[in-house]
Order: structure tokens, then C-alpha cells, then sequence
């Protein structure tokens, strides 16, 4: 089935390959999409790209394209997600929507993401009109306030100032966004110790807030695939910054709960529960200020620490761009 709904999309496809439009400047942007006809759309991609863009980026402009062809009072309230395989950042990325069902409350799409002609990424979006029910949801997290801790970047400064020099270290998170990240618990880069399966992150955009509702959905799916991998390395006493391994998403779950606040603090809570066969499992909550529940999210990925012999001809690092 997958096969066929991608095969019918590169036939409706502009030349591939193409370079897109120009590069967008806020987290806004980057989830808006060019029209191209027949629920097919085109992405921005942000200015300097990575070797591989970031997993977020994807689903969220998945899910932008999903909403342009609901209604909008319609809002997502459920996100499935496969990675296929990895996207440059120098290349165009189209998404086709297809309809799978149109009811009298409901409305669920199937998206999927092609670069080059190859299936990227493949979703199936589920949206909702909203009627009253019960309502029940955990409470937030009881942790220090955002005010008084160091920014992710400060934390990273800081580690350098120590003497602990690395690469990713030295590089901050998404240059090309305006955001505030503040750990509750700073993690320690250059000597990973062992400690709970869990940590949190305060953060915030320093942006104008989105026009629509649907983009405030898709930005927030954005910052859903942030973290997440990190916290399945906890419980072992590794990190990035000081082993060699392969790391990429494989699929991804957002429950949407309640329109988010991007000017005021979110909490990001997150868990892991499970590691093993070089994968692991991790969740997430995503609160307001005010402790409401906005969002869950659920991420299995790859943490593969070194590869085979002969299968990409030496270590991978997280920059590089292969093929799971």
C-alpha cells in the first residue's frame, strides 16, 4: 500500500532534486510549505542545513502539510510516524497527503515525505473537531523554576571553560532557531555518569507567536523530537560527545492535548523505559506554565555504538548521513 501511494506521488511531482525555496528565519517559517497542486507540498529548508536535517523537522512539516487539507476546526490529535531513511539539507523535500477517512468528527490523512525521488519519512495524521467528555491528566512535574537555571548553551560554555573540548560540545542546538532550553539537570558532556532514566527541560521561543493554530501544531511537533535519544543513554553512562555510535529516530508518536503558549515556559518531561538490540524507547510530556498537559510523546530509535565491520567502512558519527 505504502508503495503504491509513493509510486502515485512521483508521478505528480515536480523535477526532484530541485534546491527550495529561500531559507527560513524563524520556527514558523520553516514548518510553512509551498502549495504544489493535488495536496502535494514543498518545504523550506533552514539556512546553513546540517548534513541531515533533524527528525522534528520532518514530522512537523508532515504535519503542516496534513492540516493544509483539513479543516480548520480540525485540529490533530494524533501522530504516527516512520523514518525511512535520513534527508540532506541541500535538497528540496515534497509531501503528499492522502485521504483516508472524512467523517462527521473526524478526519485521517496519510503523508508521506520524498526527497530524490525516495520515500523519507511516512505518516498517518488523525484530526478531530472538538466535542465535550471526561477529562483527567497527570500533574505537572514538580521541578525548580526556568529562572534561576543555566541555558543549554551556558551549560555547554561552561563545559569548555573546564577544559572538555568536543565537537558537538562546542556546536549549539538549532543555530538557525530562536529559543531559550534550560535543563533542570545539566547533563555532563565530557564524563557521563550513570543516573536516572529521566531529566526535563524548560524552554521557550524567543518569536513572534504563530499566525494560526495549525502552525502552533506543527511547531510544537517540531520540539517533540528534542531529547528524546539522549534520555535512552542515562541509564548507561554514555553520550555522544564521548562514544561512537550510530543514532537516528525510527518512529515517532504525538498525542496532541491543548494549544500551546510558545511566549511562556514549557516543560519538557522525559523518560526512558527500555533499551536493547542497539534501539531504545523513550516518553515525553510536554505542560504549560500553568500545568496543563499540552502534549505525549512516544520515540523508539536507533543507539547503535559502533558499526560492523565492513557495512559503511568505518564509524559513524551523528553528522554523517547513512542508511539504517
Amino acid at each position: 500500500m505504502v508503495q503504491q501511494f509513493t509510486s502515485a506521488f512521483r508521478q505528480m511531482l515536480p523535477v526532484q532534486g530541485r534546491t527550495c525555496m529561500s531559507a527560513p528565519n524563524t520556527l514558523e517559517q520553516l514548518v510553512s510549505l509551498r502549495p504544489l497542486g493535488g495536496d502535494c507540498f514543498e518545504a523550506l529548508l533552514p539556512a546553513n542545513p546540517p548534513p541531515r536535517l533533524f527528525g522534528g523537522q520532518l514530522v512537523a512539516q508532515a504535519l503542516a502539510a496534513t492540516l493544509a487539507t483539513v479543516r480548520d476546526d480540525r485540529p490533530a490529535h494524533s501522530l504516527h510516524a516512520h523514518f525511512l531513511r535520513p534527508c540532506d539539507g541541500q535538497t528540496a523535500i515534497q509531501y503528499h497527503v492522502e485521504t483516508l477517512r472524512e467523517s462527521r468528527t473526524f478526519s485521517t490523512r496519510r503523508v508521506a515525505a520524498l526527497q530524490n525521488g525516495k520515500t523519507a519519512l511516512v505518516a498517518t495524521v488523525s484530526c478531530q473537531a472538538s466535542e465535550p467528555g471526561l477529562n483527567f491528566a497527570p500533574a505537572m512535574p514538580q521541578v525548580p523554576a526556568p529562572e534561576g537555571l543555566r541555558t543549554e548553551q551556558q551549560v555547554r560554555i561552561d563545559e569548555l571553560a573546564a577544559g572538555r573540548d568536543t565537537k558537538w560540545v562546542r556546536s549549539p542546538l538549532f543555530p538557525h532557531l530562536h529559543y531559550d532550553l534550560r535543563p533542570v539537570h545539566p547533563r555532563k558532556f565530557a564524563r557521563p555518569e550513570k543516573q536516572s532514566p529521566k531529566q526535563a527541560f524548560w524552554f521557550r521561543l524567543d518569536e513572534s507567536p504563530p499566525a494560526t493554530a495549525k502552525a502552533g501544531q506543527a511547531m510544537l511537533a517540531y520540539l517533540t523530537d528534542i531529547m528524546l535519544l539522549s534520555t535512552t543513554l542515562l541509564p548507561h553512562g554514555v553520550f555522544w560527545t564521548t562514544t561512537p555510535m550510530q543514532e537516528a529516530s525510527l518512529d515517532h508518536a504525538v498525542w496532541f492535548h491543548a494549544p500551546p503558549r510558545f511566549d511562556e515556559w514549557m516543560l519538557w518531561d522525559l523518560s526512558t523505559e527500555w533499551t536493547g538490540s542497539a534501539r531504545g524507547l523513550a516518553r515525553g510530556r510536554i505542560f504549560a506554565n500553568d500545568g496543563t498537559l499540552l502534549a505525549s510523546v512516544a520515540q523508539e530509535g536507533l543507539i547503535r555504538l559502533e558499526i560492523p565491520e565492513g557495512e559503511s567502512g568505518g564509524t559513524v558519527t551523528r553528522d554523517e548521513i547513512v542508511d539504517r
